[in-house]
């Protein structure tokens, strides 16, 4: 072998390591981008898997209270303290207009205490700031420890969810018995109490407003005072309806959805299913004697 057939030899041999470890290098890289990728793409499904758990416990997780009522009611106010304050039944003067806004200063609502004597109720600042309210508006109040057990117990939370959708309907179908039509545009705000009962209750519309009362104090029957404060209102409204042409016929189409009304009301009360979504006591008096309080509203024709 000359020495131009050994250069040559040497310069193939060259040539062949360096092409394997060119091949080596690429093969490595390939590998390591390749390894890069799988690991992007294990670290992308496993959050995607993550995402999906996640929205199925969601799905799985009961709506709270206030989603709910929300739901029901679009625009519902909902308030989270104590609002058993007797002032609801007492005083003019008390804020309840505060309850169909977000964001008050429930602290001051809860603590809330009058100033002076009790203003008439033509004068009262509070009763005229009620015509400022959305028609329609619906206020709840939950108290901070029912609000901390419906947390604990969702099953608690369809009994209080219950309990309101009933009072609800039930104040409407004794009205719509007693005139019918003149709920419309009616707001409505509950209370619900330590106890899970309804603590207090009022509704208005306007030029009328009417108010719950507990039965702890010694003073005349909430719901007569409710009809002989409100009757007033009530005969403004007839005579609104007078004013305004009321025709024979109209008048029979109105006795006719009256009675179809107190039906539904006797109905509503004497299936057992109302009193138990309503509770034992309402407002502090006995559920009978307010479903009895109220028919004697609608044999009389006089408006809450």
């Amino acid at each position: 072998m000359n020495l131009m057939d050994l250069k040559q030899m040497n310069m193939d041999t060259m040539a062949l390591m360096w092409k394997q470890q060119a091949g080596l290098t690429q093969t490595n890289r390939y590998g390591q981008t390749a390894k890069i990728q799988a690991a992007s793409f294990q670290d992308a499904a496993v959050k995607a898997i993550q995402q999906h758990q996640a929205e199925e416990i969601a799905e799985t997780q009961p709506l709270s209270l206030e989603e709910r009522l929300k739901a029901k009611y679009p625009g519902l106010v909902y308030h989270v303290f104590d609002g058993s304050s007797g002032y609801w039944r007492s005083r003019n003067d008390y804020p309840h207009y505060l309850l169909y806004q977000e964001n008050i200063d429930t602290e001051a609502l809860e603590n809330w205490e009058p100033k002076g004597p009790n203003p008439a109720y033509g004068d009262s600042k509070a009763i005229r700031a009620l015509s400022s309210v959305r028609p329609g508006s619906k206020a709840v109040v939950i108290h901070p420890k029912v609000q901390e057990r419906m947390e604990r117990e969702p099953e608690y939370a369809d009994e209080i969810m219950a309990r309101i959708e009933a009072w609800f309907t039930y104040e409407q179908a004794v009205n719509e018995a007693i005139r019918p039509g003149c709920w419309e545009g009616v707001s409505q705000s509950i209370v619900i109490g330590e106890d899970g009962n309804i603590a207090n209750a009022q509704s208005h519309s306007p030029g009328r407003i009417t108010y719950s009362k507990s039965g702890s104090d010694d003073k005349p029957s909430f719901w007569e005072m409710r009809l002989k404060r409100h009757a007033y209102y009530m005969n403004l409204w007839k005579e609104e309806q007078i004013q305004h042409g009321m025709e024979v016929s109209s008048q029979f189409t109105a006795l006719g959805a009256k009675q179809a009304a107190k039906a539904r009301l006797v109905q509503m009360i004497s299936g057992g299913e109302l009193k138990a979504a309503l509770g034992d006591k309402i407002c502090g008096m006995p559920t009978e004697e307010v479903f009895a309080a109220n028919m004697r509203s609608v044999e009389k024709g006089v408006g809450w």
